[in-house]
């Protein structure tokens, strides 16, 4: 076989992997789902869940600044994912978890403080 087709042999090997690991990608709510035990709030009251619930879109918040602030430097971004990306996850399972406590107990629904549309750009 010649050397030109053996590159381009290759180049299709690695291009359909790619298009297959690419399938693999989820989201960070879906990752969050593995981060957080199930029903870990059940024996929580409605004035519980509302108050970790506030705690906890806080810390996301503070959390999604600190990682907009780290991915203005390249190097930011790789400190960036050691950095926060696990608590991160953490947070968004609990509020997560926190929303589905809150519709279950007939609570006040559990706001929805998303990242801004531009946060995907931080990762």
């Amino acid at each position: 076989m010649s050397n030109v087709k053996r590159r381009l042999r290759r180049f299709a090997v690695i291009a359909a992997l790619a298009a297959a690991l690419s399938g693999c990608a989820m989201s960070d709510d879906s990752m969050a789902r593995f981060v957080v035990a199930p029903d870990k709030y059940l024996l929580y009251n409605c004035e519980e869940i509302a108050r970790e619930a506030k705690t906890a879109a806080a810390r996301e918040q503070e959390l999604h600044r600190l990682m907009v602030r780290a991915s203005a430097d390249p190097a930011g971004r790789l400190v960036s994912g050691i950095a926060y990306d696990s608590d991160y996850l953490t947070v968004r399972g609990e509020l997560n978890e926190l929303r589905a406590a809150a519709v279950s107990k007939h609570c006040e629904p559990v706001p929805d403080v998303a990242a801004p549309a531009n946060a995907g750009a931080v990762r």
